[in-house]
């Protein structure tokens, strides 16, 4: 069963990433990959010193695979750019350190980036 799951995944995110992405440029460091990815938001809410705090991030979904940098697939890492047009957005996880994404799914096809524009 879960390969039926797997495979109808990987294809709702190829029909995703057809429809409804764009193009962005993902970087760490000198080394950047041009990928289709899909801009969204999240709302978060943290206690910070008794006192809850929300934002927003700007999301984006992303297909795991298309995520090669030097020949290697990779991980979002914190301090990460994507840059959609002229802006440009830097990979950031909360205060907890929690990891700057997380997969979108159960089958890790789409991973979901968290992001703050920088500029």
């Amino acid at each position: 069963m879960s390969d039926l799951l797997l495979s109808a995944e990987s294809w709702l995110a190829g029909v995703h990433k057809a429809s409804v992405s764009q193009t962005v440029v993902y970087q760490r460091g000198s080394s950047s990959v041009t990928i289709q990815a899909t801009a969204g938001d999240s709302a978060i809410a943290q206690l910070d010193q008794g006192i809850i705090v929300g934002y927003s991030t700007k999301d984006w979904l992303v297909t795991a695979t298309d995520l090669v940098l030097n020949g290697r697939q990779i991980v979002p890492e914190q301090g990460d750019t994507i840059t959609h047009g002229s802006k440009v957005y830097r990979v950031a996880s909360d205060a907890s350190g929690e990891k700057p994404y997380r997969d979108s799914g159960s089958g890790g096809v789409v991973l979901r980036i968290f992001t703050k524009q920088v500029r």
